[in-house]
């Protein structure tokens, strides 16, 4: 090996070491922390499959809905994405395009992604009251909710 190579080399193992000890040492923290500030997340839940793209600027509005036992969410449909969670009591959506009206139940800490002009209702069957924290990200100057005809293929 050449003088050049071996100096090469060993510079760059020593860089190296250098640099593992560095990154091994506890350093302190270089984000600056919060001053009076509280933060209160409404609920959490957890979802497949999100894929969100709006073109060009959005609305973007928060919502608790609550929903009496026994109430439900006319047929509706949206402009843009909306993001569903469950805060509290169990919600059962159907979908217009699901000749069968399929029941799909959601309870605490579960959710969906809605997506634009796809026509769907939720009720609530049950006997306690259901809570929805909803995020609409309507593009601006959209309605973020419309009113849709019933499809006729449930039976309620």
């Amino acid at each position: 090996m050449s003088g050049t190579l071996r100096r090469l080399l060993g510079g760059t193992v020593a860089a190296a070491a250098v640099a593992v000890s560095l990154t091994s040492a506890t350093l302190p923290a270089a984000a600056t922390p919060n001053v009076g500030v509280s933060a209160q997340p409404m609920s959490t839940a957890t979802v497949d499959d999100v894929h969100i793209a709006p073109d060009g600027p959005v609305d973007i509005q928060f919502t608790v809905l609550t929903v009496d036992p026994g109430g439900s969410v006319g047929w509706h449909w949206h402009s843009g994405d909306v993001l569903v969670n469950i805060a509290d009591g169990t919600a059962t959506r159907y979908e217009a395009d699901d000749p069968r009206c399929a029941p799909a139940s959601f309870g605490r800490g579960q959710g969906w992604v809605e997506h634009p002009h796809h026509v769907h209702t939720v009720h609530n069957e049950t006997d306690k009251p259901l809570i929805l924290d909803v995020v609409l990200i309507t593009p601006s100057g959209q309605p973020s909710g419309v009113s849709a005809p019933d499809p006729g293929n449930c039976r309620f």
